[in-house]
């Protein structure tokens, strides 16, 4: 049997500019330029993936060339071209992967097909995604068309990497930069998509979803179609606890702790939790990060007290922070933070995460062992007054040699001197 089933991130990708979340300022610009014939040649997309760049080019699409108006609010039911362009088969909307087409000759083909007019539509579309990933040549080939196309065309680019393109295309183009979706946003979404979906859900297992995919639309949505199709279909309820299994994030309050024994130099209990969250299946780089989020948390809190309404920390856990921000100086934070930055790079080139793991929890706890840079400095510079005031003291007594001295060149001068002092002690 054919299974025709879509991911949730295919099934609610947004059709329209009202179904666009996290993004109201850049909708409001490009919509209000449509509605004035303000149409610029070339739109720029830029932002993290899964924040809709892609959704945003074929909306833009459809709003100019949709023959229904009242398509820039709502999605558009007539007969139009606003079907075609949604199943990628419109004959004037053109699609290109700039990550499987990147040389002179693929934009050249695109360029030789800008010069006939549209068949149906009113403009002539070309959507390149990825665009970073052209070679040099394919935008120096560009560039002409792109900053005075003919009237019929318009180009939407979309990038990760704003950085690798060359700036004499960005300053040709219009360019939105799409942000991360905030947390509050992203939880009220995925919340009425498991309601349309019909899925059990606490709220904490949304935040933690919400959290994870660290302001993504679609990764958050791949997340929550991975956890209804593996508890919900057993008729589970689907918790936060079930949800740290699925992705291999350690418990919040055992990181705490792990930090805790850190910061107290236990090396035996920081070991043993340490093992035992591993054994419950979490990921060795996803507890160096959480390790990372504790730290900020207990920085925010010695600089700005206890922490109260935020939606990822609980009351509980506040409590623990700010316990530990009491007694510890922000010297030591800055370099507990500096060595679990270093060991997460460092996993990357050892085979065995855990060992690598382990080891970085026995050099953080002995990190107590070591002189502040302060005492560093302190010592430095009691050692440097010490041997000034040691050379200025030998002057002296050279200084103090009878000029009538008779010095044996077969003895070294040093050996002479030093006789010199002795007696006079």
């Amino acid at each position: 049997m054919e299974n025709n089933r879509k991911g949730l991130s295919l099934k609610y990708r947004p059709q329209s500019f009202d179904e666009v979340i996290g993004q109201d300022v850049m909708v409001q610009i490009i919509k209000n330029a449509i509605k004035m014939d303000r149409i610029p040649n070339a739109y720029l997309l830029t932002g993290i993936r899964g924040v809709g760049k892609t959704t945003t080019a074929r909306i833009i699409a459809k709003a100019i060339n949709c023959k229904n108006s009242e398509t820039l609010e709502k999605k558009c039911e007539g007969f139009c071209h606003c079907e075609a362009i949604t199943n990628s088969n419109h004959i004037d909307v053109l699609e290109m992967d700039a990550a499987s087409k990147t040389g002179i000759d693929d934009i050249r083909e695109l360029i030789d097909s800008a010069k006939y007019y549209p068949t149906s539509a009113k403009y002539k579309v070309f959507i390149i995604d990825e665009v970073h990933m052209l070679s040099k040549q394919a935008f120096n080939g560009l560039l002409k068309t792109l900053e005075e196309p003919p009237p019929h065309l318009k180009f939407i680019l979309a990038t990760t990497e704003v950085k690798k393109i060359p700036l004499t295309i960005i300053s040709r183009c219009q360019r939105f930069d799409l942000r991360r979706i905030k947390l509050e946003e992203m939880i009220s979404f995925l919340k009425k998509i498991s309601e349309k979906e019909k899925a059990k859900i606490n709220e904490k297992a949304l935040m933690l979803i919400a959290k994870a995919s660290e302001g993504s639309v679609r990764d958050g949505l791949s997340i929550l179609d991975q956890a209804i199709s593996t508890f919900n279909v057993l008729g589970e309820e689907i918790t936060e606890i079930s949800v740290r299994t699925m992705l291999g994030i350690a418990d919040r309050s055992r990181i705490i702790d792990l930090v805790r024994f850190v910061i107290d130099g236990d090396k035996t209990k920081a070991l043993a939790d340490a093992q035992e969250i591993f054994d419950l299946g979490a990921d060795s780089k996803l507890v160096l990060q959480e390790m990372l989020e504790v730290i900020y948390l207990i920085s925010r809190s010695k600089s700005f007290g206890k922490i109260e309404n935020d939606l990822t920390v609980s009351e509980s856990e506040s409590d623990l922070i700010f316990k530990l921000s009491k007694d510890i100086d922000f010297s030591y934070i800055s370099m507990i933070w500096q060595f679990i930055l270093k060991g997460i790079e460092e996993l990357n080139f050892v085979p065995n995460h855990f060992l690598s793991f382990q080891m970085l929890i026995m050099r953080l706890v002995h990190l107590k062992d070591l002189p502040s840079p302060e005492q560093v400095i302190e010592e430095a510079l009691n050692s440097d007054t010490q041997l000034i005031a040691e050379s200025a003291e030998k002057k002296d007594d050279f200084n103090e040699i009878k000029p009538g001295t008779i010095i044996n060149k077969q003895i070294s001068a040093k050996t002479q001197i030093k006789s010199v002092i002795q007696e006079k002690a």
